[in-house]
């Protein structure tokens, strides 16, 4: 998993934004403040689009334009018009990212979170996700869930997530 904390969002240009779009682990990104060109390109590009409450996204840059595209699809036209940001993002909270991703994270699998992403990303069928779902079950990551969930207690996961 990569997360993209606020500064790292600010900064990143063309090359960490190619970079970003070619990886396999899930991405999530937390803005805040005024986000436009390449920081909300990279926002909308993110599995995860996180951003602090009062922020605003500007689609401003064709690459923000391709991320609203990916992110909506067949919706993009509509929100043309609208231009609503809540339909853009994923969340929106008043908290400061390291606590926001640490709350997000307790009761997430980053093995699975990787996984899953992959597999949204590859678009690799049925052999691929089967072969997929035989390694997560060879990790023992569904049996931990399934334990708890049988103990009726949340699962705890303890990866720390990578930054970009």
């Amino acid at each position: 998993m990569h997360f993209l904390a606020p500064a790292e969002l600010r900064g990143i240009d063309a090359r960490a934004l190619e970079e970003l779009l070619g990886r396999r682990a899930l991405v999530v990104a937390f803005g805040e403040g005024e986000l436009g060109g390449l920081a909300a390109a990279a926002l909308l590009f993110a599995d995860y689009a996180v951003v602090r409450t009062g922020a605003r996204v500007s689609v401003d840059v064709p690459e923000a334009w391709a991320g609203a595209v990916w992110r909506l699809g067949k919706g993009t036209l509509k929100w043309s018009l609208e231009q609503r940001q809540e339909e853009l993002i994923d969340e929106t909270t008043d908290r400061d990212p390291q606590s926001w991703l640490e709350e997000w994270m307790r009761h997430r699998s980053v093995i699975a979170l990787d996984a899953a992403a992959a597999l949204i990303r590859g678009r690799g069928g049925d052999s691929l996700e089967r072969a997929e779902f035989a390694r997560l079950f060879a990790l023992g990551e569904p049996q931990r869930g399934l334990g708890a969930f049988l103990a009726k207690v949340r699962p705890s996961y303890s990866a720390e997530p990578e930054n970009l």
